[in-house]
């Protein structure tokens, strides 16, 4: 056998075994990951600080498994401080082209301590410059969120007020002036506190009873932070507003940042970010939710209680039951279902998937609320039945579980 002949004979063999060893054909692309840099209401909160949570511990639950989640959101910086303590450093050492830095500082800015305060127009350059520079000069994508709202409302009309409205105007102009993602956290946090009132709010940010928690044995009344329930909502609503933006990140966003859902009358307001749900929203698959048996009954009673509480569907007479589907991603969520009634005392019987159920009564005027926790879907179907003499359901908020 010539030296030739032998040689392309050892070349191939080692190209066979090569190929052999299993190695794909085609390396497959690494997913893009989603860096946080923000403060302490997206910061990750360990069990020791139950319920307490932050929106960027939950967001990864929005997308699909194509995206990757790092939360460097630490509490007490702003803007200036996460760059000085070098937390923006660790990020832009690893961010890489395809991936997104998403934004939000504004709290700790306006605080009066001289280590984190920073001016609105400092804010505005360290965005532009730090934050924004740094993951383009990388290859990656800066998408810049305003402040999420705090509890605080105006007394007299329950309306919240905007939270650091200087810095919400500073972080809109420099999105704006640089061309970049803008997601107005300020905006859709303060519309969803608005639907559903100051009290309801309680529930979202860190209000906790003495003896509720181990952790808190004195109770918590904390207007800056969310409990689980309030990460949840905001985590949706900024994975709402990603879906909204013209970046590919959107087309890895669940459908579930939409399944939230108040029931009632046709002309019934709608609570801001829910999805309208009435007695002609029959379930079919290419809706993927709506309701199903018997037609329920819609009241709204104007007035009195929030967007959620003043209008229901209800069981039309004694004997029959009604249910609500809807098609979701198989995973585990929490449930959280509200009955309520201006004009008349309630009690509704709820069941999930034949299987949890909950009495659950109101006094006239009063909201009551029930959270289904880890609840399992293996077949993409959730039911949520609802029975009783004149039962009412007000809303369903259907959240990734934690």
């Amino acid at each position: 056998m010539s030296t030739i002949r032998r040689t392309l004979l050892f070349l191939s063999a080692v190209l066979l075994a090569w190929a052999g060893c299993g190695l794909p054909a085609h390396a497959a692309a690494p997913v893009p990951t989603v860096y946080i840099a923000s403060d302490s209401t997206a910061q990750s909160w360990g069990a020791q600080y139950a319920p307490q949570k932050g929106w960027g511990q939950v967001i990864s639950k929005y997308f699909t498994s194509n995206v990757a989640v790092s939360n460097g959101a630490t509490g007490g910086k702003s803007s200036r401080s996460f760059i000085e303590s070098g937390r923006l450093q660790r990020i832009l050492d690893k961010i890489q082209p395809g991936d997104y830095l998403l934004v939000q500082f504004g709290h700790n800015d306006a605080s009066t301590n001289p280590s984190r305060y920073t001016s609105p127009a400092d804010y505005k350059e360290f965005l532009r410059r730090d934050y924004i520079g740094g993951a383009r000069a990388r290859g990656a994508t800066p998408v810049i969120i305003t402040p999420v709202s705090r509890l605080d409302y105006n007394q007299e009309s329950g309306w919240f007020n905007v939270s650091f409205p200087e810095y919400v105007q500073a972080a809109s102009e420099v999105a704006h002036e640089e061309g970049v993602p803008l997601i107005d956290l300020s905006a859709s946090s303060r519309a969803y506190l608005d639907s559903i009132g100051p009290e309801a709010a309680k529930d979202v940010f860190l209000w906790t009873d003495p003896g509720e928690y181990p952790t808190r044995p004195e109770g918590t009344q904390d207007n800056t932070h969310f409990q689980i329930y309030g990460a949840q909502q905001i985590a949706r609503l900024v994975a709402r507003g990603i879906a909204e933006q013209p970046i590919p990140l959107a087309e890895q966003v669940l459908p579930t940042v939409r399944s939230v859902y108040d029931f009632g009358t046709v002309r019934s307001p709608v609570a801001a970010s829910y999805t309208q749900v009435t007695p002609l929203t029959r379930y079919n698959a290419r809706r993927g939710y709506g309701l199903t048996g018997p037609r329920p009954v819609a009241y709204d009673r104007g007035a009195g209680l929030n967007s959620l509480g003043r209008d229901f569907v209800a069981v039309p007479y004694r004997g029959i039951h009604f249910a609500f589907r809807s098609t979701l991603p198989d995973g585990v969520y929490d449930l959280r279902v509200s009955c309520a009634d201006a004009d008349a005392a309630t009690s509704s019987r709820l069941t999930v998937n034949e299987g949890a159920s909950i009495q659950l009564a109101a006094a006239a005027g009063d909201i009551a609320t029930y959270t289904f926790e880890h609840v399992s879907v293996t077949d993409h179907q959730l039911v949520v039945d609802v029975a009783g003499p004149g039962a009412h359901l007000n809303s369903i908020d259907i959240l990734p579980s934690l």
